[in-house]
């Protein structure tokens, strides 16, 4: 099934016209998914979120505190990969050059990257957001079940750690499968294809420079995350209403 991801919660019960509302209203002042907009507001569970964008993309769900994690897929996707577009790999399929990821909101650009610094075809499920943080710091940092924190926040390796990072396959990928559609609406079959990543000098200044662009958007994030916050008790003290910030930000 497709459809609006809002007009879908409307449709469950789980949220209201206005609480959409006021969700758009408030993503036009932070940006990014309406989906992780609704779950910060506390109008939407990451549960309720789920089934919905599962309903919405046809797309399986997963649950990573319980599922089971193939150690090669870890070896196809590097850890600051993961935290930067909020992924995590599941499973491998070498015969097929499939990896199957699972992401929160799946995104266009974001699975587009993935392919190409993994070199497979990319095949998305759903996971909430915290369980893929979850996942990442268990599974890359070795950190404990339970220990909990935000994608986008700095992570600190622990004594112990062990790295992964063997070398990935280089070979070209079939690129027939490559799918089409919307930025913000992934298509039930979708798959993503990658490309081959620059080599020598070159690949090391990209790196580099994907390595600024992570610590640049954690700045942002946190930044963000004030922001929200600050604007949340000034509503809360009635100095302004929900939507309102939005509104007059869309006027300028």
């Amino acid at each position: 099934m497709s459809g609006k991801l809002g007009d879908i919660l409307i449709s469950q019960g789980v949220i209201d016209s206005e609480k959409l509302i006021a969700a758009l209203s408030d993503q036009r002042v932070f940006g990014g998914k309406l989906g992780r907009t609704l779950v910060d507001l506390g109008y939407v569970t990451e549960e309720q979120l789920l089934r919905a964008l599962s309903r919405q993309l046809d797309l399986d769900t997963v649950d990573l505190d319980d599922a089971g994690v193939d150690a090669a897929a870890l070896r196809c996707l590097p850890v600051d990969a993961c935290e930067r577009y909020g992924v995590f790999p599941l499973q491998v399929d070498e015969r097929e050059r499939l990896l199957r990821v699972a992401t929160a909101e799946p995104d266009r650009h974001a699975l587009q990257e993935v392919a190409r610094i993994s070199h497979y075809t990319v095949e998305p499920v759903l996971a909430s957001m915290s369980s893929i943080d979850r996942a990442i710091r268990r599974h890359y940092f070795g950190e404990r079940a339970g220990r909990r924190s935000r994608l986008g926040e700095p992570l600190t390796a622990i004594p112990g750690d062990i790295p992964i990072g063997a070398p990935r396959p280089r070979s070209v990928p079939d690129r027939s499968a490559e799918a089409a559609f919307p930025d913000a609406v992934l298509e039930p079959d979708g798959y993503l294809i990658g490309t081959i990543a620059p080599e020598g000098a070159a690949r090391d200044a990209v790196e580099e420079l994907k390595t600024l662009i992570i610590r640049l958007e954690r700045t942002v994030n946190a930044q963000s995350r004030a922001f929200r916050a600050l604007i949340d008790l000034l509503q809360d003290k009635g100095v302004v209403r929900r939507g309102e910030l939005g509104q007059r930000a869309s006027r300028k």
